[in-house]
């Protein structure tokens, strides 16, 4: 297998560079905005991803990012693209070389990793081929559902927000007023009667306070099949308001 996104190690941890990745994924989007975007998906600053000085288009300085692979792998799934499984395979077949040192693996084993992680990825292509014809025949509501409703994916508020034309704040308060959520300890959560719809999920950041001390914090996310809710219910709400 070859080399798809260059490795290096940090701090004893194997990270990429979020511009190489983003070449390598052929994304159109310029990387600066797509950078921001992906980061907005719950990654913390100095935990996942690091800003640093790098190279770019045309040689002149520009920012980069040192990537987790934890975080580089969650960004290629998000991408939903052929290109986005194979680098989230190799990163994971470079995993396991990582914590089987070559000292203790022959040629032959080493060899026979790479050519299983090169057939897992022309089985996926060919799986994936084989859905893309059977979604073609598919209805919309059913393509919908199976790759939207049913995606494990966690959407920040403020995106959802920005889709409605209205800030976080503002959502989290109609929210409210609806009787779908409440806060508790700083954060908002789900009524009981709602909790069990998988329209949440949680995310866990640690950050350093200003005694220096490490501390974590939780923040509620919402799924694809949560953000449909929070579409209908909102829509709902403006058809039903008489306009003055």
């Amino acid at each position: 297998m070859q080399e798809l996104v260059k490795i290096t190690e940090q701090d004893g941890r194997q990270v990429v560079s979020a511009r190489e990745l983003h070449t390598f994924l052929e994304v159109p989007t310029h990387f600066t905005d797509w950078a921001k975007r992906m980061f907005e998906y719950g990654f913390s600053e100095q935990v996942d991803f690091i800003p640093i000085l790098g190279e770019s288009t045309g040689g002149r300085p520009g920012t980069d990012y040192v990537l987790t692979l934890d975080c580089a792998k969650e960004i290629c799934m998000i991408q939903r693209t052929e290109k986005g499984k194979q680098a989230r395979l190799y990163f994971i077949e470079m995993e396991k070389i990582a914590r089987n040192p070559t000292k203790a693996m022959t040629r032959k084993e080493i060899a026979q990793m790479l050519l299983d992680a090169e057939n897992e990825i022309e089985r996926l292509q060919v799986r994936a081929d084989l859905q893309a014809k059977q979604l073609q025949i598919s209805a919309p509501k059913v393509q919908y559902h199976d790759k939207v409703l049913q995606s494990s994916s966690l959407i920040p508020i403020n995106l959802i927000a920005k889709e409605l034309g209205m800030s976080a704040v503002t959502l989290n308060k109609k929210l409210h007023q609806l009787g779908i959520q409440y806060q508790s300890g700083g954060a908002w959560v789900l009524y009981s009667k709602y909790q069990e719809q998988g329209w949440t999920g949680v995310r866990t950041h640690s950050y350093v306070d200003s005694d220096g001390r490490e501390r974590t914090v939780q923040h509620t996310y919402w799924t694809e099949k949560g953000r449909q809710y929070i579409h209908t219910v909102l829509n709902q709400q403006m058809q039903s308001t008489p306009s003055k």
